[in-house]
Formats: C-alpha cells, sequence, structure tokens
C-alpha cells in the first residue's frame, strides 16, 4: 500500500528516536537499475520501506570544530563559481589527526585515524566512477580517481574501513559553504567485493562530498540528501525542500531558498562551483631525461624523468619506446627507471591525460645504446642528423632525419627491455654519455617496466 511520505515532524521525532549522535552516516542497501520515473518507495512512510529491507537512516553530519580556522569568515558570502575538483580515493591511505587537509591525509574525524584499506580491483570501480561523474555533471566540478599532483580537493576515501559497525556507510565533516577548506575528507564505506551496487557506492559518496560543501539532509526521498533510503537513483534537485534534522548552514539555504529551513541542493552546488563548463585545456608534457640524441653503453641502467602538468590536474603519463606502451604513473614525480638496457635505438616519447580526457604526446626523444657509439655533439659539433655534419665529437649526419641517432650496432630495435628498476641503493648501476645530468637522489620507488607490458602504479 502507498501512502503519504512522513511530516517533517514526523521524520524529526522518528530521527531523534533511532540515532542521535552527530555523525555523518550514510546507510544505504543494494539498489536496482536506474528509474526513469518517480519509484512507488518514495511516497512510502518509513515504516512501510522498513518493511521492505529499505528505510535505513543517514544520521547527521559531524560539524567543523569552532576552533578549525576558516578559508573565509562564516559570514562572508560564499565563492561563486569555482571550479571544485573530488578525488574519490579507491587506493587506500594513512591518515592522521588534525584539522581537514586532504593533500596531506589529514582528517578531523578521529574515528578514522590511521590505515584505510584500498576498496579493490575490478568492473564496479569502473562503473562507481561513472555514476559519481553522472551525479557532478551538472556542475562544474572535476570528479577524478587519481590524486591531483597540486590544488585543492575534496577527498572521498572510498574502502571497507569502516569503526562505526555493519549497516554504516558513509560520514564526513559539514563544512557551511566550503569555509573551513577546500581539502576535506570524506569517507564511503564501500568495497568491491560488497553486495552494493556502483549507483549505491556512488550515493554514498556523492552525499557524503556534499556534506563538506554544507549541504544538509532534506525531506525528499529523490534527493541525494535524505536521510533515508528509499531506493531509485536519487540526484541533486532544483526545487526547495525542508530540511531535517539539526541546521548548521542557514545562511546559505536562506540565500537561494529565502528561509533557512529549505534547501535546493542543485542551486546551491551551482552557487559554490557554476555550472558545468568543458575543459578543453590539455596539459604539457615533456621528457626532461634523457636528452635527444643522448647515447648510452650497452647494459647501462638510467631514469626516464617527466615532467607533466595541467589546469586541473593530471590523470596519467604513460610511456611509448617505438610506439609499443611501456607503462603508465599516475603520481607525481613521473618517471620510469631502466635497468640493463640492451643495444639498439630507442625513440621515447610520453603521453599526458588531464582529468577531463584531454591528452598531449610530449616531443619524441632518441637514444641510442651500443658500444664504440660517439659521445653527443659538443660545442663546434655538427648538428645531429644534419647532412654533412662533421664538428668535434658530433655524428656525421648519416642518420638523417632521425636525429643522427647510429644504429649501424645493429641492437634491438625493439621496445624498452624486461628487467628496469634501480639497484638496491637507489641510484644507477650503468654508464651514460649524455647532455645533461638527471635528478640527484635516484627515484627509488618508481614502476619497473616490462615489454608490452604497462604496470599501473596507485599511491594512497
Amino acid at each position: 500500500m502507498l501512502v503519504a511520505r512522513p511530516t517533517i515532524g514526523t521524520l524529526s521525532r522518528t530521527l531523534a528516536a533511532l540515532c542521535p549522535a552527530a555523525l555523518a552516516l550514510l546507510v544505504v542497501p543494494s539498489a536496482g537499475a536506474e528509474e526513469p520515473e518517480r519509484p512507488a518507495t518514495w511516497d512510502m512512510s518509513v515504516e512501510e520501506l522498513q518493511e521492505l529491507g529499505l528505510g535505513q537512516y543517514r544520521g547527521e553530519p559531524v560539524p567543523v570544530p569552532a576552533d578549525a580556522p576558516r578559508r573565509r569568515a562564516d559570514d562572508a558570502p560564499p565563492e561563486h563559481a569555482m571550479q571544485g575538483r573530488i578525488f574519490v580515493n579507491f587506493d587506500g591511505a594513512s591518515l592522521t589527526g588534525g584539522f581537514d587537509d586532504s593533500r596531506n591525509n589529514v582528517t578531523q574525524i578521529s574515528e578514522l585515524v590511521g590505515s584505510f584499506a584500498a576498496y579493490g580491483a575490478g568492473t564496479k570501480r569502473d562503473a562507481v566512477m561513472q555514476a559519481v561523474r553522472a551525479d557532478w555533471a551538472p556542475f562544474n566540478v572535476i570528479v577524478t580517481d587519481a590524486r591531483p599532483a597540486s590544488g585543492d580537493y575534496t577527498m572521498n576515501m572510498t574502502g571497507p574501513t569502516n569503526p562505526f559497525g555493519g549497516g554504516v556507510l558513509g560520514i564526513a565533516p559539514v563544512d557551511c559553504g566550503d569555509a573551513q577548506t577546500h581539502n576535506n575528507i570524506t569517507y564511503a564505506f564501500h568495497s568491491e567485493g560488497d553486495s552494493f551496487s556502483a549507483a549505491v557506492t556512488a550515493t554514498t559518496i556523492g552525499q557524503e562530498v556534499a556534506h563538506s560543501y554544507g549541504l544538509e539532509h532534506v525531506d525528499e526521498p529523490g534527493d541525494i540528501m535524505n536521510p533515508y533510503n528509499a531506493g531509485g537513483d536519487a540526484s541533486f534537485r532544483d526545487e526547495c525542500i525542508s530540511i531535517v534534522q539539526n541546521l548548521y548552514c542557514p545562511a546559505q539555504h536562506q540565500a537561494e531558498c529565502g528561509s533557512q529551513s529549505l534547501q535546493n541542493s542543485y542551486a546551491e552546488l551551482i552557487t559554490l562551483f557554476g555550472p558545468s563548463a568543458p575543459d578543453a585545456a590539455p596539459p604539457t608534457v615533456t621528457i626532461t631525461y634523457p636528452a635527444n640524441g643522448d647515447t648510452f653503453p650497452t647494459g647501462s641502467s638510467f631514469t626516464i624523468t617527466v615532467d607533466a602538468s595541467d589546469d586541473t590536474g593530471v590523470e596519467s603519463v604513460t610511456l611509448f619506446s617505438n610506439d609499443s606502451e611501456q607503462g603508465t604513473d599516475t603520481s607525481e614525480p613521473y618517471g620510469w627507471s631502466v635497468d640493463s638496457i640492451p643495444a639498439g635505438s630507442y625513440a621515447l616519447r610520453v603521453v599526458a591525460t588531464d582529468v577531463a580526457g584531454n591528452e598531449t604526446s610530449s616531443a619524441t626523444v632518441m637514444i641510442s645504446v651500443g658500444d664504440d657509439l660517439p659521445p653527443p655533439s659538443g660545442d663546434g659539433g655538427g648538428d645531429a642528423g644534419s647532412e654533412g655534419g662533421d664538428g668535434d665529437g658530433g655524428s656525421d649526419g648519416s642518420g638523417g632525419s632521425d636525429g643522427g641517432v647510429d644504429d649501424s650496432f645493429g641492437g634491438d630495435q625493439g621496445s624498452l627491455p624486461p628487467g628496469y628498476g634501480l639497484g638496491t641503493d637507489g641510484t644507477p648501476s650503468g654508464c651514460a654519455c649524455h647532455s645533461s645530468e638527471p635528478p640527484a637522489g635516484g627515484r627509488a620507488g618508481f614502476w619497473s617496466l616490462l615489454v608490452l607490458a604497462a604496470v599501473r602504479r596507485r599511491r594512497g
């Protein structure tokens, strides 16, 4: 039987009886496929939902501590049309306690201090990202699962670590108008192997992130901010809806709805971030070592280093050798270590991809590996690859348009070899003739590369 939804008073009394704790807890069961129309369950009473196995409760947000530093004064107007960034961290992290700082893995919620487990790998993870991006598509917000190399971002830790017990699927601070910091940490307690659908996980993530922008719970099952699970596929709705539970952020609700007791989730997010805007600016990327024309003795070890940047964030950098993909790096510093490289000519390039999917390919760097190779051209030498170049130490130009690389030693012309990696002391184990030095200190922790195999690195 279908009945009208409870009144605000009914909801408030029920909420108070169920959970008085000041936690932004999100409890949601598995949902079905996307509903094109309003599901019947959205008009059921809480009691009827519970009879169907629904009706789980989402508790109050955790207010930002009174002594926390503020990015702007509480009574200052919100920052308008400022692009937001959401980092969905599926990879786990070690969290320390303090005022929220996603860039340094610092959390205000003391129960989450410590190791937070990874979500797990699989196709469901990709489906979750697709669903989260769909929820936030109307707004000028970038959603990524790769940690931004710089700038501000809200981080949602998505994984199975849950100190609050079974049935609790999320928690977050409430940061009115995103005033305390643009670097809050929120939580969604899900894993690749749990029974919850990708859409449900995305709803958990969306509500907890929105709490960190000052959004509160409303009396509408079709809004992501509703404190009860009524099934279906909720969204941020463009209508003023009654707020339930305690009131933490009255000013931003008043600004959109003319009343402190009403919230328009859609309008408040538009005010903070503006409408969706396409990111047409590609990243920039350069191979900084080795240099074009460098030569190395057979069996040398060295490190390929890369600089990459983007206005909204680099998602990945992929290395190619002779047009064969070698590996992908997803966080700074970008690079790969090479160990005992065999003789051959290698055309190296990297492709950087930003969080909006824009790609940029670097200039190609040609290197030669073999014994008895001439060093790179020095001062007064001929241009490598220039016909007739005969300067001291330079190429005779026979390389033509390939930049003067001498491949006459007949070495392997294929991709970079297997067995990459720095020595145990983090330093190269071979020697090279080169025109620029690699960064000091080695690059311990880089990926090992395999021929025709790319291994994706993830960091907490």
